[in-house]
């Protein structure tokens, strides 16, 4: 048997653990900081997510907070803080690995168990109240739990289940009424072809298997597991295959100001690959100029890979890549990608044990305090 975990409005609800004034409230987060990792300015922008109670009046994703403050004059704008839902995330895959490691990260927010071979395979539903209610309170976070036969189901049932509830599908019959777009992985496009051969419930599709053979291996698949044909594994640790610090801003022609922002890139993304204990063998730069398409240049690297390093590499990476100084840059993005656990991370270009432990320090006072706690002196 399987269990979905959903964290319920989940950004908004991570606010509502720092801020408690936020709960029963109109509240949303919006993207953007105040200040973003440049220093730079910004209105918060669109809508991340919102409490219920803002939702009633009309609050949506991806809907701008301005027109969220047009239909709801009194909503809390929040910003994003990343690096919370992050901590909050961890917290509850460490909690769920108190009964199994059985465990699938689907996103940030969503976790998958599978309970076979556990003494709560007999009685999932005495299982979720029981993770329901350790969630609530070791991290104050409402959730929504579905429980079915496989992954498909179960993550139907959670959304049956919101909000702050938990259902349990033990075959498709029992939702054959159920509108065949509200299954996970239906979407618009493979909806309006279903609907063309008459499929508009779970029922109809359930003895349709005809119909899915014509419409391409993922509709199969999802045939597959509606009538439990499928068996599904847990897919533990995936690996990244890149990492990422993109920002856009109002356009500089100032080379030595784009710089800056560059060793502000390295900073962050240097700190995101340390703490995962990753070295990656590319690196890869972009850039646009304001009004022009992005440009890109990249390089394999395979030597011990370390900030000074990612410093050094980024520079010289940006001067073959700027061939127009004249024009104004409005975006950047520096990534790393072909990831080797491998090797071991460090700040400094020498290896000594006595830099390791500085190294190490500095990432976890980063962490604690925050990543802007230590900057390279590039940065100024």
């Amino acid at each position: 048997m399987f269990i979905h975990i959903d964290l319920d409005a989940f950004f908004i609800s991570a606010a509502a653990t720092v801020d408690k004034s936020l709960i029963g409230k109109k509240a949303a987060v919006a993207s953007g900081n105040k200040f973003d990792i440049f220093g730079d300015y910004h209105e918060c922008g669109i809508i991340l997510s919102a409490t219920y109670e803002a939702r009633a009046m009309g609050i949506s994703c991806a809907m701008h907070s301005s027109l969220a403050k047009k239909l709801c004059p009194e909503i809390i704008i929040v910003p994003t803080d990343f690096a919370l839902y992050h901590k909050l995330s961890n917290s509850l895959y460490n909690l769920l690995l108190n009964y199994t490691d059985e465990i699938e990260k689907y996103s940030i927010d969503e976790y998958f168990i599978d309970l076979t071979g556990t003494r709560f395979n007999s009685n999932p539903l005495e299982f979720a109240n029981k993770l329901k209610f350790e969630i609530n309170n070791k991290l104050n976070l409402p959730c929504s739990i579905g429980i079915a036969p496989n992954k498909l189901l179960a993550k139907l049932a959670t959304d049956i289940a919101k909000p702050s509830k938990i259902y349990q599908i033990t075959s498709p019959k029992e939702i054959e009424n159920l509108q065949i777009c509200k299954l996970p992985g239906v979407g618009k496009s493979l909806h309006k072809s279903l609907q063309k051969y008459g499929i508009t419930t779970i029922k109809d599709a359930i003895n349709a298997k005809h119909i899915f053979d014509k419409l391409g291996k993922n509709a199969i698949n999802l045939y597959k597991s509606l009538n439990l044909l499928n068996q599904d594994k847990i897919i533990k640790n995936q690996p990244r295959k890149s990492l990422a610090i993109a920002r856009s801003f109002t356009p500089i022609k100032n080379r030595d100001d784009i710089n800056k922002r560059l060793m502000t890139l390295c900073r962050h993304l240097y700190f995101e690959v340390a703490s995962l204990a990753l070295t990656p063998s590319k690196i890869e730069l972009k850039l646009r100029y304001k009004g022009q398409t992005q440009v890109s240049i990249s390089t394999t690297i395979n030597i011990n890979f370390t900030h000074k390093f990612l410093e050094r590499i980024t520079k010289e990476l940006f001067v073959n890549l700027d061939k127009f100084k004249e024009y104004e840059i409005d975006y950047l993005s520096l990534c790393a990608a072909g990831f080797d656990k491998t090797q071991q991370l460090s700040l400094f270009d020498n290896q000594s044990p006595k830099n390791s432990k500085i190294s190490n320090a500095i990432i976890q006072i980063q962490k604690k305090y925050g990543i802007d706690a230590i900057k390279s002196l590039s940065e100024f």
